[in-house]
């Protein structure tokens, strides 16, 4: 499979996701909104994203929803 576009969830740009073939709908959630994908279209076990992750479109069809860690490591006290 390769891969064809890669879009961030940002939580900003529901309408550019709503938009994708994937996306069944958006859910507002306790702090952000969630958004959810049809299973059948998925190759990955997520079918929900938050703000933050990747969702794959790949040639075959079929998408992915991918967790991008943080860039924001914790600190650690020097004693």
């Amino acid at each position: 499979m390769k891969e064809v576009r890669r879009i961030k969830f940002t939580g900003k740009n529901l309408n550019d996701v709503f938009a994708l073939p994937c996306v069944m709908m958006i859910k507002k959630a306790s702090l952000s909104p969630l958004l959810v994908c049809h299973q059948s279209k998925m190759v990955t076990d997520r079918y929900m994203a938050l703000p933050g992750d990747d969702i794959v479109e790949y040639s075959d069809g079929m998408w992915g929803i991918y967790h991008q860690p943080s860039d924001i490591s914790p600190q650690t006290s020097h004693e």
